[in-house]
C-alpha cells in the first residue's frame, strides 16, 4: 500500500511539473537567437535552418547554447541538398546516394564524422540524419538523392557507417523517416502519401533499416506523415498508436526519443490542424513533436498539449516517459566543439564527390579541344558555385562551354544549338534531384542529338535522367550531385584524370543495382 502511495505521489509530481513546452521543438525567424521565444515557450529544442544562420552563425548557435545548456538544437545536415550550414569554407560533402555508389563504408564514416564536426562546431547538438528510407521508388518527390539507395542492405550499410561518424563527432543522429519514405510518390508536404504494400515487404525493405538502427543504439527516430494500411489503416504513423508504440516501442523495442516530421506538413495540419495533431502524436508515442514556421503554429500547439495535460488527456504517466527520455538524451549532449581542419575536410570532400562517379555508358577519356560543354545554372546553386560549364576550361582542357537555365528557354536551345554545329562532341549536363527531368531538357537534349553530333550527357542529380533520354547517348556518367566538388570530378573523368569507379545504388533503365563500367 505505502509503495502505491508513493508511485501515485512521485505520478502527481511529475503531472505538476509537466509543461507543454516539453513535448516541442521550434522553428523561428531570423537570424537571432529566439530568445523570447524559448522564454514563452520553454521548449525542448529548437530546428535550425539555413535563414536562421545567415549571420554570424557560429556565434548565434553558441550563444544559445550559453544561455540554454539543456536546449536540444536540431539540424538538417545531410549532405547534398539538404545543407542547413552554408557558411564559406564549409564543405557541401556528397549526398547519400553518392556516398552508396562509392561503396565504401569507411568513406562514407569519415564523411559522417565530418559532417558531424561542421555541427559540432557550429554548437547544434542533434543532426537530423541520417536518411534510412530504401527508395525503391524513382519517382519519390521528396526523397531521391538523400537515400542510400533502393537496397536495404546497402541502406543498412552505409546509415549506419554515417551514423558512427555522426557519434564520433559528438552528435546525436537521427534515423528517418520511420516507418519509411523510399516508397512514396506524393510529397508529405502538400498531401499525405499512402504506402499500401504488404506486411512482409515492409517488414523486409522499409523497417530493415530501422530495425538495424534501434540493436544499434539510434538516440533519436523522426517518424514519417505517411499512411501504411498493413500497419496502420486509420492513422498515419506520425499519429499512430500502432506504429510507434506498439510496434517501434514494442515489438522492435526501442526506448529513444522519437521527434514528429514538422507537423505543420499538408499531410498532417492540413486534416487534423496542428493542435490537435501535436496531442494525437504525443499520444501515439511521440515525445517531441516538430513546430514549424508557420504563422500562429506554435500558439496552436501550446495550447493543445497545454488543455491535454491540464485536462489529463496525456496522462501523468505519458509525460513522465517523455520527459524520462528527454533527460536521457540531455545527459548525452556535449559542448560545441573546436574548429575543425577545413582543408581536411575539402580533400575529403573531394575524395568523395570522386568516388562516387558512376560511369555507365560509352567512351573515356574524351578530349577538349573541339568539345561544347552546355550545362544548366542550377537556382540551388546560384551565386555560390560554378556550373559544369563554367569549370569546364579548367579541368577539360581546351573545352568551350554554354550556361543555360535549369528550365532552358527557346532562346536557350537556340544558342545552344548553333555553338553545338561548330564544335566535334557535345557534353550535356542535366539536373533534377526529385520527381522527374523536366521536359525542357529532355527537348534540348534532343535538338542537340538531332545536330548529329555525339552527346555524352553527365547526369549530375538523380541518376534515372537515362530514362528520359531517346535515343540513348552516347556516353553516360552521374555525380548524383551538382556541388562544386562533384562538378569537378565530373569533368575530370571526363579528361582521363581518374577512371570512375562508383556503382549503381539504384536501378536505372537498363542498368541493374551495382552496374558501373570503371574498376
Amino acid at each position: 500500500m505505502k509503495r502505491r502511495l508513493l508511485a501515485l505521489l512521485a505520478l502527481f509530481s511529475l503531472a505538476f511539473a509537466a509543461h507543454p513546452g516539453q513535448f516541442m521543438i521550434l522553428s523561428y525567424r531570423g537570424a537571432e537567437p529566439p530568445t523570447q521565444l524559448i522564454e514563452r515557450y520553454r521548449p525542448a529544442g529548437v530546428i535550425l535552418f539555413p535563414s536562421n544562420l545567415a549571420n554570424d552563425p557560429v556565434g548565434t548557435v553558441r550563444e544559445l547554447r550559453r544561455r540554454y545548456p539543456d536546449l536540444l538544437v536540431l539540424i538538417d545536415q545531410e549532405g547534398g541538398p539538404f545543407f542547413s550550414y552554408r557558411a564559406p569554407g564549409v564543405p557541401r560533402f556528397p549526398a547519400a546516394m553518392a556516398l552508396a555508389a562509392a561503396g565504401d563504408s569507411e568513406l562514407t564514416r569519415a564523411v559522417g564524422r565530418a559532417i558531424g564536426q561542421e555541427v559540432a562546431y557550429l554548437g547544434a547538438n542533434v543532426d537530423l540524419a541520417p536518411v534510412l528510407d530504401v527508395n525503391v521508388n524513382p519517382k519519390n518527390p521528396i526523397i531521391g538523392l538523400r537515400s542510400f539507395g533502393a537496397d536495404p542492405e546497402g541502406v543498412i550499410r552505409h546509415g549506419l557507417a554515417f551514423a558512427r561518424g555522426l557519434e564520433e563527432a559528438g552528435v546525436l543522429w537521427t534515423a528517418k523517416h520511420f516507418p519509411g519514405h523510399g516508397d512514396t510518390q506524393t510529397d508529405s508536404h502538400t498531401g499525405l502519401p499512402i504506402v499500401d504494400k504488404p506486411l512482409e515487404a515492409i517488414e523486409r525493405v522499409e523497417l530493415a533499416p530501422f530495425r538495424t538502427a534501434v540493436r544499434a543504439g539510434v538516440p533519436v527516430i523522426m517518424t514519417a506523415h505517411i499512411l501504411y494500411p498493413a500497419l496502420d489503416p486509420d492513422a498515419p504513423a506520425t499519429l499512430s498508436r500502432k506504429i510507434l508504440t506498439g510496434l517501434l516501442r514494442g515489438k522492435m523495442g526501442y526506448d529513444g526519443l522519437i521527434v514528429t516530421d514538422d507537423m505543420g506538413m499538408r499531410a498532417i495540419s492540413g486534416r487534423w490542424g496542428a493542435g490537435e495533431a501535436a496531442v494525437r502524436a504525443v499520444l501515439a508515442g511521440a515525445d517531441l513533436v516538430l513546430v514549424g514556421r508557420g504563422g500562429g503554429t506554435a500558439e496552436a500547439v501550446y495550447a493543445a498539449l497545454d488543455e491535454a495535460l491540464t485536462s489529463g488527456r496525456i496522462a501523468p504517466a505519458r509525460a513522465a516517459a517523455s520527459e524520462r527520455r528527454l533527460q536521457a538524451a540531455r545527459a548525452r549532449l556535449r559542448p560545441p566543439a573546436p574548429e575543425p581542419d577545413w582543408k581536411a575536410l575539402a580533400a575529403l570532400n573531394l575524395k568523395a564527390a570522386r568516388a562516387g562517379v558512376t560511369w555507365l555508358a560509352g567512351e573515356l577519356p574524351i578530349p577538349g579541344a573541339g568539345t561544347l560543354v552546355v550545362a544548366p545554372r542550377v537556382r540551388a546553386t546560384w551565386g555560390a558555385e560554378p556550373s559544369l560549364a563554367e569549370l569546364a576550361p579548367k579541368y577539360l582542357p581546351g573545352a568551350h562551354y554554354q550556361v543555360v537555365g535549369e528550365v532552358p528557354s527557346g532562346s536557350d536551345i537556340t544558342a545552344a544549338v548553333a555553338r553545338a554545329k561548330k564544335f566535334d562532341r557535345i557534353v550535356l549536363g542535366t539536373y533534377h534531384w526529385l520527381g522527374r527531368l523536366p521536359e525542357e531538357q529532355v527537348w534540348l537534349y534532343q535538338a542537340l542529338v538531332r545536330t548529329g553530333k555525339p552527346v555524352y550527357v553527365v547526369a549530375l542529380g538523380n541518376p534515372d535522367d537515362y530514362t528520359y533520354l531517346d535515343p540513348a547517348p552516347a556516353g553516360y556518367l552521374v555525380t548524383y550531385g551538382y556541388r562544386a566538388a562533384q562538378v569537378r570530378a565530373a569533368l575530370e573523368a571526363l579528361s582521363g584524370s581518374f577512371v570512375p569507379g562508383g556503382k549503381l545504388p539504384v536501378p536505372v533503365g537498363p542498368f541493374p543495382i551495382g552496374s558501373g563500367i570503371g574498376r
